[in-house]
């Protein structure tokens, strides 16, 4: 099992940033688990049962409705943990989580995680962080979803948001490794639509793509479209 010092995250998130003795509980008690691309690691609905800290990959978080309306409202990648408020709560998983790309994740049990909790206050602390970023993160799907009127304006949203979490990566381009049909459930527009946004992007070199590979060539064109 990989050990948490030795990884290029360290320090990095809420649950990667531990004290010796909090890191050293938490790889002692879990598990590292492989997912591959397209399988599910919890289903909304499901009773939580654990936490799962990210340590490589990127996993999609959809719910549904009633009607069997599907949303994807986030993208969660290394360092993020999933499930937390289930966990706390006690009570059911809010949304499917599922692998876009092969991932590896620390699995730590409730009881676990309890003690955990109980033991370490930079636990605790970080556990009410990963609660706060889950916030954020529904704050700015909210954010994208009702404030640009236009569906090319949610989709430039969508891509300013990629772009700025390259940056946070010290990437030069982002790699887009959601389908057209993904992008427009993150959106609330269609798969159609998407492609033409996208098409028209790129013939007015608004953006530039190469395979999953995208670059924002005028961030001001997609800046102007959020705000129609």
């Amino acid at each position: 099992m990989s050990k948490c010092l030795n990884c290029p995250e360290a320090g990095k998130h809420a649950f990667c940033n531990l004290g010796q003795d909090a890191r050293a509980f938490l790889e002692s008690n879990s598990l590292n688990t492989e997912y591959p691309r397209g399988s599910t690691i919890f289903r909304e609905g499901d009773r939580s049962n654990a936490v799962f800290v990210v340590c490589s990959g990127k996993v999609k978080l959809s719910a549904t409705s009633r009607e069997g309306r599907t949303m994807i409202l986030r993208i969660a990648d290394t360092g993020d943990v999933l499930g937390m408020s289930a966990a706390l709560a006690k009570g059911e998983y809010e949304v499917t989580a599922s692998a876009i790309e092969p991932c590896r994740t620390r699995v730590l049990h409730l009881t676990n995680l309890t003690s955990m909790l109980q033991k370490y206050g930079d636990a605790s602390l970080a556990a009410a962080n990963v609660l706060a970023e889950d916030y954020r993160a529904a704050f700015d799907e909210a954010r994208l979803i009702a404030l640009p009127a236009s569906p090319a304006g949610r989709v430039a949203r969508l891509i300013l948001d990629w772009a700025d979490d390259a940056r946070d990566s010290s990437a030069a381009f982002i790699t887009m490794s959601l389908t057209h049909e993904e992008v427009a459930l993150m959106t609330a527009t269609t798969r159609e639509t998407v492609t033409r946004t996208l098409s028209r992007f790129r013939s007015e070199k608004i953006i530039s793509m190469s395979g999953v590979v995208m670059t924002v060539l005028q961030p001001r064109a997609l800046e102007r479209l959020c705000a129609c």
